[in-house]
């Protein structure tokens, strides 16, 4: 399930690609222990490198992004980016409702201060002169 839009989840990515894996999937699966420590780091930090041992994709029977799904299912986070044998997951640490409503707001006050364009004024060359003319007298 996707909460973020796609300009958020680009920012999260290009933001924290190049963080080190601080959890790992191995051969035991998705078992309770393996998502509790996801879930203590994502409650930690917000963000989270995960990396997919070999040992998992036999394991479990599924694909890279399979896995990594349905560890964002279980964590209740949301899945940024699958690349390679890593992926990166992102859960906000005041909640989702709580972030999304703080979204929403942004981009609201983000339209609001639409620039309008600048009205020209003509200057009326004469009229200058003769103003300034009599500051210098």
């Amino acid at each position: 399930m996707k909460r973020l839009p796609g300009k958020v989840r680009r920012a999260i990515r290009a933001r924290y690609y190049d963080i080190p894996p601080r959890a790992w999937v191995g051969k035991k699966g998705l078992e309770e222990g393996v998502i509790d420590e996801i879930n203590t780091q994502l409650e930690k930090d917000g963000i989270l490198k995960v990396e997919i041992r070999k040992g998992a994709l036999i394991s479990t029977g599924l694909d890279r992004k399979a896995l990594a799904e349905r560890v964002a299912e279980l964590t209740d986070s949301e899945l940024i980016e699958v690349r390679g044998k890593r992926f990166i997951l992102f859960k906000p640490r005041e909640g989702w409702e709580k972030y999304l409503r703080r979204l929403e707001r942004k981009e609201a006050s983000k339209e609001k201060r639409e620039e309008k364009p600048v009205k020209k004024v003509r200057l009326d060359i004469a009229q200058f002169r003769r103003k300034f003319k009599k500051g210098r007298e």
